[in-house]
């Protein structure tokens, strides 16, 4: 084992403070285990390769040390590589050696000379990678041994046509397999030479869907008369492979060769490759194999479960078979009734001939269900204390979906028969007593898969979960084929599917040239609002780090471009047409899940604020003020006999979209960033550039949303610098005196240098430069909005003048001309609106805002006067400062 590999790994799991060397040194002990999550699974120190539970009778789990700590294993050319070129032509497999005896545990003594090292090249993608190559009959193989995820989906090149033939180890002729008594025909040339090793004489043929015909006719070719090895079909242990040995072997046996089968275990992922490294190739082992294989080759369900009886007498027992389940149970009175029909005293004294006869007439095989279900994992909601069991059903047709169980669907036969038909044709008939044998023997180890219930970042596990890949530190992982995402040790998944993000993976189709479009078809606003929605990729850690994040606002008047921006961005992050919604039109319910679906993504607001509509019930601006630090704006009650509540935080930024600009409390005023768009830049350049954005699709744009993901570390650092500076220089203005104004616009500034050459460059410095500036007077006009009154506020004062003035008598202020101040009764105002037909907000509308009156300072509410206007009575009022 190479050293430096040896001490990364025990380092990564030494990284656990609870676990400790053995006393004799030879182990590390008290890791956690990653099948039963005890603490009591060991791994040897001078042979780190895998982790072994202790509880040998409750899990027993073995895990090879590359699936925990998959990053020791993919830069192989970093870790191998000759550093002089005496060394290189001293050992030109290098590389390949290590891959090949720490990657793949085999005994390089074995198989010198059966590969070379090379180098492959994508000019598609243009990046090349080291690899380990073997010679096929008419071309080669090679296995791309550097990160082979930045390929996509190819992690080995073929060259040259293989159909029909096989690989096989070059010291070995068609004479000698000829003389073997068995030949194991296996998918991959790895699981060949494992197998190789421990004495089975295997060949590889390359693919599930080759024949090799060419093969067989050349051994028959060199076989002695009327002496043919038996050909074992071991491809991989999934569908396609279970397919191909039963179309092989029945090819085969029409040819006059006699076949057999052998399976790895069910239910994990091991090739012979990794049964090889878990030390599970022994003779023991391979009897097993090769049992499996049988039942898969059975040709009715009476056949199997005569084999499964053979293997493992029991009176009774379940088993599958063309994708149903079945029940065996013997009948001992039938069973002793057919052994005396045989004469003889007792079943030891039958012939194996008998013996299976009377089974099979004994034996009832009773079909229970028309369908295989099959449990995949275990789910939770930890918070809500809900839970699931993640089911694949397969039917006879080779159909296969995949639904959660509630604990009481499987408990229930009735309630698991009417969840089971929600699958086309899928009918439980079987007992209560069979449903909780064949749950109980399913369920055995099953794994559990972590769960969010949101699309976005999981702060936990500093991890973003989309609908179909996630990344966890620059990594991109696509979703399994079981619907969750695996990364090392971690499995997890989300439980929400809304919002669905269409996020491609391949950075090559991702279209840089958007933000010239963007500068001309919007200008400062455009490039703002993207800064934003950098911010809001990130907007968890930011939070972290300061505290807060300031919510966003994009005004215009209709046609000036709101729409297709906000649609643009969309597209960035993977979301094509979609804007937002109204919160107006959700219920309590609906808004409050609308804001806990999304993580570190925007959640945006249209149209929520209307002139036309004052009769209906408008949004009120300062629910959002928790969302400012990411409290929660909601809570409920979960559903339990306890007294806990689910208030789930602000996991996003906030968005609002509208023709008017909002009115609300200085609160919430000084939380937004406003950005205006208008009409005055449209031109015919501008139009080209915006119909480009609107027509770019969305597999062209989402690598920005991945860009942002894998650069977080560096946008972080940079942000957090450069907020900070910016924060000084905007303090340094005489006019900008409220704190959070300038933090929340330093904020911006430094996610516009997220932009720049030092982050994603997506804008040059000449570009973002006026940006700047313009940010900076967004900052010096929120501070004069902050400082005037609020709109409603100037209409009332307005009407109050007016009406005071009219005849030149006093009619509202009940402190008369005694220099008090003002002292007005709303209702009496109200009343004197009406009386001069004044069209103002109601009292009601009013009241939350005439608090915050500044250009007459509000002083109290509900104050009793002594009434100047009516003499001799107390009048309650609400009392001003007069005006200065």
């Amino acid at each position: 084992m190479n050293p430096q590999l040896r001490e990364d790994i025990l380092n990564a799991v030494r990284s656990d403070a609870k676990v400790k060397q053995d006393a004799s040194g030879k182990y590390l002990q008290k890791i956690v285990c990653p099948t039963c999550h005890k603490a009591e699974a060991f791994i040897s120190v001078e042979a780190p390769w895998m982790i072994k539970c202790g509880r040998e009778n409750k899990c027993g789990a073995q895990h090879h040390i590359k699936e925990i700590y998959p990053e020791f294993f993919e830069t192989w050319t970093d870790r191998y590589e000759p550093k002089t070129e005496q060394e290189k032509q001293a050992n030109p497999t290098a590389v390949a050696d290590g891959y090949l005896r720490d990657g793949r545990g085999f005994d390089l003594l074995k198989i010198r000379g059966w590969y070379t090292q090379e180098h492959f090249y994508s000019n598609k993608l243009g990046i090349g990678s080291t690899t380990v190559r073997f010679m096929l009959p008419q071309g080669y193989w090679e296995r791309i041994l550097d990160k082979p995820q930045r390929f996509g989906s190819q992690k080995a090149n073929f060259v040259g046509p293989y159909k029909g033939h096989v690989w096989m180890p070059p010291t070995t002729s068609y004479a000698d397999l000829a003389k073997e008594n068995e030949i194991w025909v296996v998918e991959g040339i790895f699981d060949a030479i494992a197998l190789q090793h421990m004495g089975i004489a295997a060949v590889s043929n390359m693919s599930c869907s080759n024949y090799p015909n060419i093969f067989l006719q050349e051994i028959q070719k060199v076989c002695a008369q009327g002496k043919r090895p038996r050909i074992i079909w071991a491809q991989d242990g999934n569908r396609a492979g279970h397919k191909a040995i039963k179309k092989f072997s029945k090819l085969a046996g029409s040819n006059g060769w006699q076949c057999g089968a052998a399976q790895p275990p069910e239910g994990k992922p091991y090739d012979w490759n990794d049964l090889l490294q878990r030390g599970q190739l022994e003779d023991k082992h391979i009897d097993k194999y090769l049992h499996w294989g049988d039942l898969l080759l059975a040709g009715t369900a009476s056949e199997k479960a005569l084999l499964m009886y053979n293997d493992r007498p029991s009176r009774e027992f379940w088993f599958t078979f063309e994708n149903q389940l079945y029940w065996w149970k013997l009948d001992m009175d039938a069973y002793d009734k057919e052994v005396r029909s045989y004469d003889v005293d007792g079943g030891e004294q039958l012939t194996e001939k008998q013996r299976d006869a009377a089974l099979k007439s004994a034996g009832c095989v009773v079909r229970i269900c028309t369908a295989m279900p099959k449990p995949l994992y275990f789910q939770a909601n930890h918070v809500t204390d809900e839970s699931w069991y993640y089911f694949s059903i397969e039917t006879p047709d080779g159909t296969i979906e995949k639904k959660p169980f509630t604990p009481k669907q499987l408990t229930n036969a009735g309630e698991f028969k009417n969840r089971l038909l929600a699958i086309k044709n899928s009918w439980w008939t079987g007992t209560p007593k069979q449903l909780d044998r064949i749950m109980q023997d399913m369920m055995h180890n099953l794994r559990t898969v972590e769960t969010v219930d949101f699309i976005g970042f999981c702060d936990i596990h500093r991890a973003y979960i989309f609908n179909d890949i996630a990344v966890r530190d620059a990594r991109i992982v696509s979703v399994n084929d079981e619907d969750f995402f695996q990364f090392g040790k971690l499995a997890i998944k989300s439980l929400s599917s809304q919002p669905e993000l269409s996020i491609n993976p391949d950075l090559k189709s991702y279209k840089r040239e958007w933000a010239s479009h963007l500068l001309t078809a919007f200008d400062n606003a455009g490039v703002i609002a993207t800064a934003y929605w950098v911010g809001s990729l990130l907007v968890q850690q930011i939070r972290e780090l300061q505290q807060s994040f300031p919510f966003f606002e994009l005004v215009g008047e209709a046609g000036a471009g709101k729409s297709t921006l906000l649609e643009f961005l969309w597209k960035l992050v993977g979301r094509p047409d979609w804007e937002g919604l109204d919160p107006n039109k959700m219920t309590t319910a609906a808004r409050g899940r609308y804001f806990s679906q999304v993580s570190n993504l925007p959640i945006v607001m249209i149209e929520s604020d209307r002139e036309n509509d004052s009769k209906a019930k408008q949004f009120d601006w300062d629910e959002l003020k928790p969302a400012f630090n990411g409290r929660a704006m909601r809570s409920r009650g979960v559903k339990n006999s306890g007294n806990d509540t689910y208030e789930p935080p602000m996991r996003g930024s906030i968005v609002i979209s509208q023709n008017a600009k909002v009115e609300a409390s200085e609160a919430i005023m000084s939380r937004i960033l406003h950005v205006s768009v208008t009409r005055e830049h449209h031109n015919a350049r501008s139009k080209v550039s915006s119909d480009w954005l609107a027509r770019c699709p969305v597999e062209n744009l989402s690598g920005f949303i991945l860009d942002v993901i894998k650069n977080e570390k560096t946008l972080l650092a940079l942000f957090d610098d450069r907020s900070g500076v910016y924060e000084q220089q905007l303090t340094q203005i005489q006019e900008l005196r409220m704190v959070r104004i300038i933090k929340n616009h330093s904020q911006l500034l430094a996610l516009l240098d997220c932009l720049g050459d030092e982050g994603l460059k997506v804008f040059n410095e000449q570009q973002l430069k006026p940006v700047r500036d313009y940010v900076i007077e967004m900052a010096l006009e929120r501070q004069r909005s902050i400082n005037s009154d609020h709109p409603m506020v100037v209409e009332f004062w307005e009407a109050y003048d007016f009406i005071q003035s009219r005849n030149g008598d006093n009619k509202l202020n009940h402190f008369g001309d005694d220099n008090k101040g003002i002292a007005i009764n709303l209702k009496e105002f109200e009343s004197w609106c009406g009386d001069y037909k004044l069209r103002i907000p109601t009292v009601r509308e009013l009241k939350p805002f005439l608090s915050t009156s500044k250009s007459r300072k509000f002083i109290e509410s509900n104050k009793v006067v002594s009434s100047k206007i009516k003499i001799d009575k107390s009048i309650r009022c609400w009392v001003f400062e007069a005006e200065k």
